[in-house]
């Protein structure tokens, strides 16, 4: 069993986040650092670096895998014009770490662009021992041609006004983009290094691939199947487990035979961000309930002390999405921390049992969605707290929308914000709790009034009755859990007193049109329900979209704001549903 730990590391003035895998002894044979992809691959393969890391603590090796400065939890901003110098530094500083540590054998391993960010930082590292080339991109200029291709495909076109460079799960800054565009692996850069160059074998076969195999002359690994982890088709990445043992046994057996005693330094706060008022903004480690569920916590200004347990300043309580770490997307709740701090909101975000960082992931399996186990954690969270009802705000996408509304018709909070929300039950039926989201969406705007051909009988029969059931059999439905019924959820909400902001892309907005919404706001409304819905002018579910995605940030933030008084209401381009 590995022994773990996370911490800050790094710049004081832009630290990483970074996790610690070691041997149970606290003695290692050398150190691996593990540098990962870039926006969605890294959050699809997350959880495969994280098993890898454990299995190489297994060996007796230490590992370090961490997020890039301006990715996941790491200070700085994805769209600095200085980003892909800022990942190169970052993977110089984790170097440097291992190394201080007092191991002596070194080795780099990089994934996909994690390769080519770990290859062209190599020369400013010093000597490392072995390096592995896993799955690399080997040129900027191919990986920004897949992810634009991919992002035009998937999400459509962005503002053209706003110059920035959209990928899946991030954003760069033009300036950036060039200087990633320029970047290749050069196998020089890896001399006097032991390496191992695992492909796909379709990539292999590649002139850039086959040109650099010939340059490194090194051992070589090949890939099969990998795409349903590095770009899987549904929200369950396959680990590879077969290959991670086997890139884990190649680092082993080229490391020494002795083991050394290393210390990594645990630094739970750390400075993330400074406003531009010149105050800084902390962040503390912490871990939630019994199970001690990782979590980070943003310090409100002002009440870094009175923002900790038994709180009585306003709070947030973030819920992540389906089984998504905060990469891609995701780090929209971490920039809304840090947003809601500057203006004294403390807020936490949390992983639950078996996703990101809480639990093990070799040999183990995530906790199913919509679980009583998920319930459990999503209850010890805010049990853990210790923050008073009213001061309480909870708020998460699709999944996490729902885990927000879980917990605000049990009273247990002032205020939920309900981000592309699409499981409106409260009665969750076994045919629901497996359904985790919605199909990889198209560009945004594409959709179809009618069922295409093809679809099974059930989708038809749910297509007439959206549209031709009276609406009190369809709202009966809806209370049964076999439909979706926006005034299930939000009707509870309402009898709880919760203060309730639904936020819907556009996509999630046809969606709640679709499952007859509007009606179910008449009837609210009669009732008293003062609610809010958002829907944007653009976005897709996941939240991919850049445009779709800001509409999201501002949405969000301008319902705490509005509810906690801590600023006046900004207003938010959107469609309003009243």
């Amino acid at each position: 069993m590995d022994v773990r730990h996370a911490s800050w590391f790094g710049d004081a003035e832009s630290p990483l986040l970074g996790h610690v895998h070691l041997p149970a002894d606290g003695r290692a044979r050398g150190a691996v650092v593990l540098c990962p992809p870039l926006g969605k691959e890294h959050l699809d393969t997350y959880r495969g670096i994280k098993a890898l890391a454990e299995q190489l603590a297994e060996r007796g090796l230490a590992a370090l895998r961490f997020d890039y400065e301006g990715t996941g939890d790491s200070a700085g901003e994805q769209d600095s014009p200085d980003a892909v110098a800022a990942w190169q530094r970052s993977v110089v500083t984790a170097v440097e770490t291992v190394r201080a540590s007092g191991a002596e054998h070194i080795t780099v391993m990089g994934l996909r662009a994690g390769a080519l960010i770990a290859a062209t930082a190599l020369p400013e590292c010093g000597p490392v021992d072995a390096v592995v080339l896993w799955d690399p991109i080997v040129s900027g200029r191919v990986l920004l041609r897949e992810q634009r291709a991919l992002y035009n495909v998937t999400q459509g076109t962005d503002d053209p006004d706003d110059p920035r460079v959209s990928i899946i799960g991030g954003v760069l800054d033009p300036e950036a983009a060039e200087v990633l565009r320029a970047l290749k692996i050069d196998a020089r850069s890896l001399t006097g290094a032991r390496t191992l160059l695992a492909t796909r074998p379709a990539a292999r076969e590649t002139a850039a691939v086959s040109t650099l195999a010939t340059a490194l002359a090194g051992d070589e690994l090949p890939l099969d199947g990998h795409e349903s982890f590095t770009t899987p088709s549904t929200l369950h990445p396959v680990i590879p487990a077969e290959q991670l043992a086997r890139i884990a046994d190649w680092i082993t057996a080229g490391a020494p035979t002795v083991a050394r005693e290393v210390h990594f330094p645990i630094r739970e706060r750390a400075v993330v961000a400074t406003t531009e008022g010149g105050h800084p903004i902390r962040e503390s480690i912490e871990y939630l309930g019994p199970h001690r569920m990782f979590a980070l916590r943003t310090h409100g200004i002002g009440g870094e002390d009175a923002g900790g347990r038994g709180s009585s300043s306003p709070t947030v309580l973030f819920f992540g999405t389906a089984y998504e770490h905060r990469l891609g997307p995701s780090r929209l709740w971490v920039e809304l921390a840090r947003e809601f701090a500057a203006h004294g909101i403390s807020s936490v975000r949390f992983d639950r049992i078996g996703v990101g960082d809480t639990g093990t992931a070799h040999r183990a399996t995530p906790t199913p969605l919509y679980s009583d186990t998920s319930d459990r954690d999503a209850n010890d969270a805010v049990a853990a707290l210790g923050v008073d009802p009213a001061d309480l705000a909870v708020t998460g996408l699709c999944s996490g929308a729902w885990y927000a509304s879980w917990v605000g018709i049990r009273g247990q909070a002032r205020i939920a914000v309900l981000v592309n929300m699409i499981l409106w039950s409260t009665h969750r039926r076994k045919s629901l709790r497996d359904m985790l989201g919605p199909p990889v969406p198209g560009a945004p705007g594409n959709t179809a009034d009618t069922p295409p051909e093809g679809v099974p009988l059930r989708a038809r029969v749910k297509t007439w009755a959206q549209k031709y059931l009276p609406y009190r059999l369809w709202w009966l439905l809806g209370r049964l859990g076999v439909t979706q019924v926006p005034e299930v959820v939000l009707e509870a909400l309402r009898r709880a007193g919760v203060s309730t902001t639904v936020v819907l892309s556009a996509q999630d907005f046809r969606s709640f049109r679709d499952q007859r919404g509007e009606e179910s706001l008449q009837r609210l409304r009669r009732r008293g329900f003062t609610g809010r819905i958002e829907a944007g002018p653009l976005g897709d579910h996941g939240g991919y979209h850049r445009d779709g995605r800001e509409f999201l940030r501002s949405a969000v933030a301008s319902a705490v704001f509005r509810e906690f008084g801590i600023l006046p209401a900004e207003p938010v381009t959107c469609e309003r549903v009243s």
